[in-house]
Parts: structure tokens; C-alpha cells; sequence
């Protein structure tokens, strides 16, 4: 039986984040959490363009990506295809008046706390399906 820290079943996490330190960050933070993290992509288009070959459960997307602020309309298109996001972004602002496209928002600078109740409310979304 998992402990309380442990989700029942991990979730495949991708990073929509184009600073390579904070993904470096959550990655370790993910797996912390006791999620996988399956890798990263810099922007909207390398998201729409890879979409198809990757096997996820959630998405962590940045408002401002590689190709500017397409972070929203990322998740907007993820939330299409039913596809779980959080918002990880230091533009907590902008992240509340977008809050409809996500999950949850988890602010920068990161905390480990927040990221993982950012997750167990998409893993337990995923378990109650």
C-alpha cells in the first residue's frame, strides 16, 4: 500500500518551460514527488509538433515560453485533448485570471509543497475517473 507521500500511481510529467534550469529544478522536484518526469519542450509549437509521440498525464506549462506567451493558449489546447495542466509561472496575476485552463497554479520561485499539491490534486482527478 502507498504511504501518504507516495501517489497510488505515478504520473508521467512533461515540462513546457524554456529555462533549462528551472526544468532541471522540476525534474528533480517531480520525481520527489514520487511522479516521472518524460522530459521537456521549450514551446507551444515544439509541444504541437511532438504532442503525438509523447505519453503523458500532465503538463507543468510556463505562461512565457520560446515563442512568447503562449503558455495559456498551450494550455488551452491541452485542456482540448484532455490533458491535465498546471500553470508554473511567476505571473501569479495573470495565472488567476487564466485559472479556467488549469488545474492549478503553481508560483515561481518554486516550492516542493506546492508543486506536490499541485500533482495529488491531478493524481486523485485521475483516480477518481
Amino acid at each position: 500500500m502507498p504511504s501518504k507521500s507516495t501517489p497510488a500511481r505515478p504520473l508521467k510529467v512533461l515540462c513546457l518551460e524554456d529555462n533549462p534550469l528551472i526544468v532541471m529544478h522540476l525534474e528533480q522536484m517531480i520525481e520527489d514527488c514520487g511522479h516521472v518526469f518524460v522530459g521537456s519542450l521549450e514551446s507551444f509549437a515544439d509541444l504541437r509538433e511532438q504532442f503525438d509521440a509523447l505519453t503523458v498525464d500532465c503538463v507543468l506549462v510556463d505562461i512565457d515560453l520560446a515563442d512568447g506567451r503562449t503558455g495559456p493558449d498551450a494550455a488551452s489546447w491541452l485542456a482540448h485533448r484532455k490533458v491535465a495542466t498546471l500553470f508554473v509561472t511567476g505571473q501569479e496575476r495573470l495565472a488567476e485570471e487564466l485559472r479556467d485552463l488549469v488545474v492549478g497554479i503553481v508560483p515561481k520561485p518554486l516550492s516542493l509543497r506546492a508543486l506536490k499539491t499541485g500533482l495529488d490534486r491531478i493524481a486523485m482527478h485521475a483516480v477518481t475517473e
